[in-house]
Order: structure tokens, then C-alpha cells, then sequence
């Protein structure tokens, strides 16, 4: 299994994807997930006619210094929205598949998100169909470019927040299977993302040989199962051994890939926000967030975690 992680770790230190992808330079990191998922912002440049520049900007950083983006991960936005803003959602998602087929990136993580409501037999029916109508607008640009798209699994409760809705689906490998094969497309797989389930509190060997062939693509993270705080494996609490056996048990031939930015955090940086401080009046934050060559130093650290975790199962695989 090869090792990779996102462009996230760098989320903050750059606005351009080719900067975040020279920032890996000496960490370890061959293989990296190209996150698409902060795209949507006032004056983007993704959501107007310079995309494809911002697309070409990371291509050739990649291909200059000898990375390869395993996979993608669509911009983030509300699918079950209205009007404009879910119009501007949509084309930011259509374009980042786009784009995986531009950059050859075979597959893009993309979201579901529950609709809301009691969790009634009907509540469950419409929150396939409204998924299953956001993943099938997706699927001409998908069918043309060859770029599948894996569905992720979430968790009933991110944050310590409590939310109206107490569920999230779909939080579990069945409800993940369910999704999945609703859509019915050999394009749509998913992915298992180790934090969310921690959080969720279920089963990990067992949701991963669950899903078995169709798992195409893992978010390494830890936590502490109280939020989704994407600290590196050995900072929480998931069981690192019932993932890799599971994996293993599965036949999974994918990526083993972390989205473990928050091993050192920046102060404002959600679910977790830094204390803010004043000295005589005045906001004080000269340590408020991580220099860039610390960051650097904790993605190389993240990427030594990630060798010994495949070492010791005998499936670690250089870049």
C-alpha cells in the first residue's frame, strides 16, 4: 500500500494549488489527494475562467517535482440548496471532476448529506433519492473524463454541537452500500473515513470488509469519538489494528491516505478554535498558528506514522 495525504496540510500558507504542492517537497509524500474542498469563496479563481489556470498551476508543480495526485476531493456546499448558491455548488463540483480528468486523477471523494427530519422508513427514502439525484448530475461529466467518484461516510455529530437532527446519513457501511448501490452506476465506490467513524462509535474491521470490493479510496484520521478533529493516528482514540485488518481482510488495493492535517493545529481551525488573548488592548497572536517549516516537519512526521502502520502489517509500498 503507498502512502498519501492531502494538500489540506497546507491549507492557509498559500492561495495557489502549485505552492501547497511544493511544500511536500522533502516530507516523504510521493502521492497526494488534491483537495477541491475550499474552492467556493468570494473572487475564487475556480469558479470563473481562470479554473483552468488554477488547474494547470497544480498539474505543473506535480509534474515538476515528481508527485501524482492519487485522488481528489469535491468543493464543499450544501447539495440539498436552492437558488444561486446551489447553483454555484454545482458547478464547482461538475468543474472538479473536470479537472480530475484534466490532471488524470482517477477518482474524487465527494459528500452525501442527510436531509434533515426524523429519521422515519420515508425520511430514509428521500435521502436516497435526493443523494442519488446529486450523484446522477454528476455522472455525464464522470462518464466522459473515466473519473469516478467515491462516496464517504459521515458521522451523526461532527462537532460537540447538538444538532436538530441526531442522525447523518449515511453514518455506516450499510447505509453507505445502500447509497451506493441505489445509484447503481460502476462509477460510484466509496470511501472509508476512519475519523468519522470513530466518532460514530461503529465497528471499523467490520464496516471495512463490509464494504469490500467496493471500497476504492480511505481518509486516514484520528480522534478522540467526541468530533471530527483530523488529528494523526496515535493522537486519539480509533484502533489503528482493526483498520489495517480490515483493510487487509478486504483486498483493498487503494491509497493509504491521511487527512490528518490537524496534527499540529492552526488557532482557527474548526471544530477546535485557539483562545483568543489581549495584552494592554491590543489582540496578541504571534503564536496563534504554526510556521510553515514546523507544518512541514509535521507532515514528514505524519508520513513516518504512516510507514510504520504499513510496516508492521508487511504492506508498505515506496512511492
Amino acid at each position: 500500500m503507498k502512502l498519501a495525504t492531502t494538500t489540506v496540510d497546507f491549507r492557509g500558507y498559500s492561495d495557489r494549488p502549485g505552492n501547497l504542492v511544493r511544500f511536500f517537497e522533502g516530507t516523504g509524500f510521493r502521492f497526494l489527494d488534491l483537495s477541491f474542498y475550499d474552492t467556493i469563496y468570494a473572487d475564487s479563481p475556480f469558479l470563473d475562467d481562470r479554473w483552468e489556470g488554477w488547474v494547470a498551476d497544480a498539474g505543473e508543480a506535480a509534474a515538476a517535482l515528481g508527485f501524482r495526485f492519487c485522488q481528489a476531493h469535491s468543493p464543499s456546499g450544501n447539495l440539498h440548496g436552492a437558488g444561486e448558491e446551489f447553483d454555484v455548488f454545482l458547478r464547482a463540483t461538475l468543474r472538479s471532476v473536470e479537472a480530475c480528468g484534466r490532471l488524470h486523477i482517477p477518482r474524487i471523494v465527494v459528500h452525501a448529506q442527510d436531509i434533515g427530519g426524523f429519521p422515519s422508513r420515508e425520511n430514509r427514502r428521500l435521502n436516497l433519492r435526493r443523494n442519488g439525484e446529486f450523484i446522477a448530475r454528476l455522472l455525464p461529466v464522470m462518464e466522459r473524463t473515466g473519473v469516478s467518484v467515491l462516496i464517504e461516510n459521515s458521522c451523526d455529530r461532527h462537532a460537540p454541537t447538538r444538532a436538530q437532527n441526531v442522525r447523518n446519513v449515511p453514518s455506516t457501511a450499510g447505509e453507505l452500500l445502500e447509497l451506493i448501490e441505489h445509484v447503481g452506476h460502476p462509477l460510484v465506490h466509496a470511501c472509508w473515513d476512519t475519523g468519522h467513524a470513530n466518532v460514530q462509535g461503529v465497528d471499523q474491521y467490520q464496516s471495512i470488509v463490509e464494504l469490500g470490493p467496493r471500497l476504492k479510496g480511505v481518509h486516514i484520521a484520528d480522534n478522540y469519538g467526541d468530533m471530527d478533529s483530523h488529528v494523526a493516528p496515535f493522537q486519539g482514540t480509533t484502533n489503528l489494528d482493526s483498520v489495517m485488518q480490515g483493510l487487509l481482510d478486504a483486498g483493498y488495493q487503494g491509497f493509504f491516505s491521511f487527512e490528518s492535517g490537524n496534527i499540529l493545529r492552526n488557532g482557527g481551525v474548526w471544530p477546535n478554535y485557539r483562545r483568543e488573548w489581549e495584552y494592554r488592548g491590543v489582540k496578541v497572536a504571534r503564536l496563534m498558528n504554526v510556521p510553515l517549516e514546523l507544518r512541514r516537519q509535521a507532515v514528514a512526521l505524519l508520513y513516518q506514522i504512516g510507514r510504520h502502520i504499513l510496516t508492521e502489517y508487511g504492506c508498505f509500498e515506496e512511492g
